[in-house]
């Protein structure tokens, strides 16, 4: 869950500081919104791990949300050759608007910053020399309370230039993030009735397809919804939001979070299985992952829940899954999702999740 505005993303729900083992297998999640930049520093030191010789499978599923680029870029290629050394295809990292545009408002908005564009156009070099397929990610952009005139302009003109420059070296573009749960224009709470918010939704979504396909054909167009609890009523919520915008999307994207529940963990092909029947779409897995740190969850419990839903995925119809994250970012009160600490050093999961990586998914 990546997402947000005003220069932000809004990331996955913080586990509780208190675990609940009263219930095998379960842990409690409290939810509470992140705002922040998918930023990062530090240097990567990567642990030896096994290689599996199992036969190959489906190639090209599995990747890592990174943090976005920074000047210099040190950290941005150590985290691309930590994903490589993982055994990963992808990568998903955004293009934060509030850095990137240097005025919203004026006649000529957006108005980008040209260093921060030559920064990405950089950055895209050290993917495609790494071989790995991109996920970028645009989900904030102009604060608006409703589908203005100005406010779709704005953003289509956003969208548009972002794609015209970088729209062909992506894979997959998700606009917005977890929209299902906050308002995409404010990040705010959705104070419409359901339906008018997603036909609104729908609306917005359409100017992005148009700006981005303009110049990018073959980018598939996604945008995500969330997933704590991994459970029925969850998964109703996601089949009436997709019902409303499917038609906007190339690919529909689940961030699930199933801690540490067998149960919501075995559940998760059959509802990415069913998802994918109601709206004809393939289905991606934004986001996985699981909260290490003083008060939350232990390595030994990130290797567990990865590695479990690793596994799950391998025999899902998932198009794509992606841990969230590569790397711890320092966000306030909400952060250690990362199998790498901020500095880089690896946690003790890393050699139990790569292994889990080379059985599952041994072609990326």
């Amino acid at each position: 869950m990546v997402a947000g505005h005003a220069g932000s993303f809004r990331g996955a729900p913080r586990l509780s500081n208190t675990p609940d083992h009263s219930k095998p297998g379960r842990s409690r999640l409290r939810r509470v919104t992140r705002r922040r930049a998918l930023t990062g520093a530090g240097v990567l030191l990567i642990a030896p791990f096994v290689v599996s010789d199992k036969k190959p499978s489906v190639p090209g599923r599995f990747g890592f949300t990174i943090s976005a680029p920074k000047p210099g870029l040190t950290d941005f290629a150590r985290d691309l050759g930590a994903v490589v050394d993982l055994g990963a295809h992808w990568v998903r990292f955004g293009v934060v608007g509030f850095q990137a545009v240097q005025d919203w408002t004026g006649p000529d908005r957006p108005v980008f910053d040209e260093d921060v564009l030559n920064l990405y156009d950089q950055a895209f070099d050290l993917v495609e020399a790494r071989g790995l397929s991109i996920c970028l990610l645009t989900v904030d952009g102009v604060p608006a309370k409703r589908n203005t005139t100005d406010y779709l302009n704005t953003m289509g003109r956003y969208w548009s230039a972002l794609s015209q420059r970088f729209g062909k070296r992506v894979a997959l573009w998700q606009v917005f993030n977890e929209a299902n749960d906050s308002d995409f224009r404010s990040a705010g709470e959705i104070e419409d009735d359901w339906d008018a918010y997603l036909e609104q939704l729908s609306d917005a979504l359409a100017v992005a397809r148009v700006s981005i396909l303009r110049h990018a054909p073959r980018v598939r167009m996604t945008t995500n919804a969330s997933g704590y609890p991994v459970d029925d009523a969850k998964e109703a919520q996601w089949l009436k939001f997709f019902a409303g915008i499917s038609s906007q999307l190339d690919v529909c994207t689940l961030d699930l979070y199933p801690v540490l529940s067998e149960a919501a963990i075995a559940s998760m092909p059959e509802r990415i299985g069913r998802l994918s029947d109601a709206t004809k779409l393939p289905v991606s897995v934004g986001e996985f992952g699981l909260q290490t740190g003083e008060g939350l969850y232990s390595e030994q419990q990130q290797v567990e829940s990865l590695s479990r839903s690793i596994e799950a995925f391998s025999r899902s119809r998932a198009d794509s899954a992606f841990v969230y994250r590569l790397r711890d970012d320092g966000a306030r009160n909400d952060d250690g999702f990362g199998l790498y600490k901020i500095d880089g050093t690896p946690k003790s999961s890393v050699p139990d999740i790569a292994e889990s990586i080379a059985d599952a998914f041994p072609n990326g």
